[in-house]
């Protein structure tokens, strides 16, 4: 049990932490083109990031349920695709 609560902290970080990175790419593209998509797809990595750090701390605080596990896992592949996408 203790090994899946760890996971799942450690899933949250990674989320966190790859829409960090996938909002910088888009801020310097953004920035670079000065094309309005790619100020909406920053802020959309923007928003992501601040939402999974906050469930982040607060799942770390108070623990979670299996379900919540399983949607987690869904975001990831979707910033991965993400990922995929923007970097190839």
């Amino acid at each position: 049990m203790a090994l899946n609560v760890l996971s799942h902290n450690i899933m949250h970080i990674i989320i966190a932490v790859l829409a960090g990175v996938l909002f910088i790419v888009s801020l310097l593209t953004y920035l670079r083109t000065k094309r309005n998509k790619f100020m909406f797809i920053c802020g959309a990595f923007l928003v992501f990031s601040i939402k999974e750090t906050i469930l982040a701390i607060n799942i770390i605080a108070s623990g979670t349920d299996p379900l919540m596990m399983f949607t987690h896992f869904l975001d990831l592949v979707i910033l991965t695709l993400f990922a995929l996408g923007i970097f190839k």
